[in-house]
C-alpha cells in the first residue's frame, strides 16, 4: 500500500515545528530536492519509514551533503520519536553532547530547539525527573533572553510534571498561571502556546480523571482557533516556531492538527463521562481530519473506541497501529494494544482471540518487567557508583578546602602575632622612653623652697622655722599629722598658720603641703635606698602604700615603682 501523501506532508510540517538547524531554526515545511540524500527527504521519509530515513540521513552524511551537527540533531528527533527506550536514551544522549555545540552555546534559539527535544523525550520515555529539568532549564534561558511566551510554555511542562509527581495542587495552579498568561491574541507563537499549556492540563486532567474540566478547556483551544481564522490579521507573524508567510499551507495543517487534537481530547472526556452522543460526535470530527488518518492520531483515539463500545473499529484500530509499528514492539504502548484487543475480541465473543492476545500480553509484560527491574537494578547501580564517587570528590575538595583554609588561618595569625609583638616592642620601647625622660625631669626638681619675699621678716623666720621642724624632726612621718599639732607646738593660731602657708607655699592647704614633702622624701629614698621596699617608704613618709602610689603618680606622672625601674636603665 503506498503511504497516504498528506499523511507525509502532514508529518513532516509536525516534525519542522520543532527543528534544529546551523544557524536559523527551522520555520515551514521544506522543499524536497532533487536527490533522496538530503535533509528534507529524510524528513518526510521519517514520517512513514523511520529506519528508511537513518539510512538515508548516513549516506546524506557519507556524501557530504549535511553537516556531522546537522546530522545529530535529525538523528536526534527520529531517536526520540521510537517507542524503544534505547533509542530515546540515545536521543538524550546525543541532544547533551549538542548542548555543548558551538552552534548551541552561542545561539539561544538553538538552545531552545535541543531542550525541545530533551523535553519531548523525556516526556515519552516518562523520565520526570529529567523532564522537569530540562523544562526549567529551558524556561529559565527564555526569561534571561525576555521571550515570555517561549518561557510560559515551559511553565505549563513543570506544572504537568508536578502533577505527575503527586503535586497536584501546585501543579494544576502553575499550569493555570501559565494559560493565564498566555490567553490573549496577539501573535501565532502565543496562539500555539497557549495551546500546549491547554493540552498539558489535559494531560494532568486525564489522570486525575476530572473529565468536565477536559472538556472545557477543548472547547477553549477550538475557539481561539475560530478567533485566529476569523481575525487572522490581528496576529502577528513574528514568530521562530510558526509563520505561514511563505507557505501558506502550513496554516491549514496546523489548524487541522490542533483541531483534531482538540476533538479527541473532548471524544475521550465525553465518552468517559457516558456522554456518548456528543463524544461520538467529536470523534466523527477526529476522524474526518488529515491528522486524525496519521499513526500517531489512530494511537490516540483508539482508547476512546473501545470506551463507546466500538471494538469493531478499536480492533481495526490496533491491527493497522501494530502493523505499521512492526518490530518496534517491546514496550508499554505494545502491551496495552494486546490488553486492549484481548477485550474487544472477547467482548465480539471472539474467545480464541482473545486467549492469544491475552497470553501474548501477559509473556510481554513479564519480559517488561523482568527488563525493568534489571534496568532499574543497573539505574540504581550505576546511580550509587556515582553517587559514591560524588561523596568521594566532595570528601577530597572538602579536605583540601579545610586544608587550604587552615594554612590561610595559621598565615594569619602569624601575621597577627608578629604585627601584634612588633607593636608591643615598639610601644614598650616608647613607653620606656617616656618614662626615663620623667624620671630624669623628676630627678632635676627641687625641693620648692620657701618664698623669700620680705613683707614681714619676723614671719619668714617663723615659716622657716616651722618647714625646718616639720622635716628635720620628721613630723611628716606621723600619718595623723594635724594642723593644730603644729600650732600648739610652735604657739600660734590656725589663722596664723594659713596666713603663713598662703604667703610661703603658693597658697598650699596644711595637708597638701605636708603631702609634698611626705614625696620629696620618698623620691630621695627610692632613688637612694634602692634596696628598700616601697612599703617601707610609704610608712616611713607618714603614707599608706596605696595613697603613696596614689600621691606619687599624681604628682610625677608614673607610680614608685615605674620610677624605680626606670631609674637605672
Amino acid at each position: 500500500m503506498k503511504p497516504n501523501v498528506h499523511l507525509v506532508f502532514i508529518y513532516a510540517a509536525l516534525l519542522t515545528l520543532v527543528g534544529c538547524g546551523d544557524g536559523k531554526p527551522v520555520r515551514q515545511l521544506p522543499h524536497l530536492g532533487d536527490t533522496p540524500y538530503q535533509q528534507d527527504t529524510i524528513l518526510v521519509t521519517y514520517a512513514t519509514n523511520p529506519e528508511r530515513a537513518l539510512t538515508l540521513l548516513d549516506s546524506a552524511l557519507l556524501l557530504g551533503n549535511i553537516s556531522e551537527y546537522r546530522a545529530q540533531c535529525i538523528r536526534a528527533r527520529i531517536y526520540s520519536k521510537s517507542l524503544v527506550e534505547q533509542r530515546q536514551d540515545s536521543a538524550i544522549l546525543i541532544c547533551k553532547e549538542l548542548l555543548g555545540h558551538d552552534s548551541v552555546r552561542n545561539d539561544a534559539a538553538e538552545q531552545e530547539n535541543i531542550l525541545d527535544l530533551l523535553i519531548a523525550t523525556s516526556r515519552a520515555k516518562p523520565d520526570y525527573e529529567q523532564y522537569i529539568h530540562w523544562a526549567t532549564q529551558k524556561a529559565e534561558l527564555c526569561q534571561q533572553q525576555g521571550q515570555e511566551t517561549e518561557r510560559w510554555r515551559s511553565e505549563a511542562d513543570i506544572g504537568l510534571v508536578m502533577t505527575h509527581l503527586g503535586q497536584e495542587d501546585e501543579g494544576l495552579a502553575k499550569l493555570d498561571e501559565a494559560i493565564s498568561h498566555l490567553d490573549a491574541p496577539g501573535s501565532i507563537d502565543r496562539m500555539d502556546a497557549f495551546i500546549v499549556a491547554c493540552k498539558r492540563k489535559i494531560n494532568a486532567l486525564n489522570e486525575l480523571h476530572r473529565y468536565d474540566e477536559i472538556i472545557t478547556l477543548g472547547q477553549r483551544i477550538l475557539d481561539r482557533l475560530n478567533h485566529y481564522e476569523q481575525h487572522a490579521k490581528d496576529y502577528a507573524e513574528d514568530s521562530y516556531r510558526l509563520s505561514w508567510s511563505d507557505h501558506p499551507n502550513d496554516r491549514d495543517r496546523y489548524l487541522d492538527f490542533s483541531r483534531a487534537q482538540a476533538n479527541g481530547f473532548m471524544a475521550e472526556a465525553n465518552a468517559m463521562i457516558n456522554e456518548k452522543a456528543k463524544a461520538k460526535e467529536h470523534l466523527a470530527r477526529f476522524d474526518q481530519s488529515d491528522f486524525g488518518k496519521t499513526f500517531r492520531a489512530r494511537r490516540m483515539i483508539a482508547p476512546t473506541q473501545m470506551a463507546l463500545g466500538m471494538y469493531d473499529e478499536a480492533l481495526a484500530t490496533y491491527a493497522e497501529i501494530a502493523r505499521r509499528m512492526a518490530a518496534d514492539t517491546l514496550n508499554d504502548d505494545y502491551a496495552v494494544i494486546l490488553r486492549s484487543r484481548a477485550i474487544a475480541a472477547h467482548t465480539k465473543n471472539h474467545y480464541v482471540e482473545a486467549y492469544d492476545y491475552q497470553t501474548r500480553y501477559a509473556d510481554l509484560s513479564k519480559v517488561l518487567s523482568d527488563s525493568l527491574m534489571k534496568g532499574k537494578a543497573h539505574e540504581y547501580a550505576a546511580r550509587y557508583h556515582a553517587y559514591e564517587q560524588q561523596l568521594e570528590i566532595q570528601e577530597k575538595e572538602a579536605e583540601a578546602e579545610r586544608s587550604h583554609i587552615i594554612s590561610i588561618a595559621v598565615a594569619a595569625l602569624a601575621v597577627l602575632a608578629i604585627a601584634f609583638a612588633i607593636y608591643f616592642f615598639r610601644q614598650k620601647r616608647i613607653v620606656s622612653e617616656k618614662n626615663h625622660a620623667l624620671v630624669r625631669m623628676i630627678n632635676s626638681m627641687q625641693p620648692k623652697s620657701i618664698d623669700s619675699r620680705t613683707v614681714n621678716n619676723a614671719d619668714s623666720e617663723l615659716f622657716k622655722h616651722i618647714d625646718t621642724a616639720i622635716r628635720s624632726e620628721r613630723l611628716y612621718a606621723n600619718i595623723g599629722l594635724q594642723r593644730q599639732d603644729i600650732c600648739d607646738r610652735f604657739n600660734i593660731s590656725r589663722h596664723t598658720l594659713n596666713d603663713l602657708l598662703s604667703d610661703y607655699t603658693g597658697g598650699l592647704s596644711f595637708p597638701q603641703y605636708v603631702n609634698i614633702i611626705r614625696l620629696e622624701e620618698a623620691l630621695r629614698l627610692l632613688r637612694d635606698e634602692p634596696d628598700k621596699i616601697i612599703s617601707a617608704i610609704a610608712s616611713e613618709v607618714g603614707f599608706s602604700s596605696a595613697n603613696l602610689r596614689e600621691q606619687f603618680k599624681r604628682k610625677y606622672g608614673m607610680t614608685p615603682a615605674e620610677y624605680r625601674q626606670n631609674m637605672n636603665t
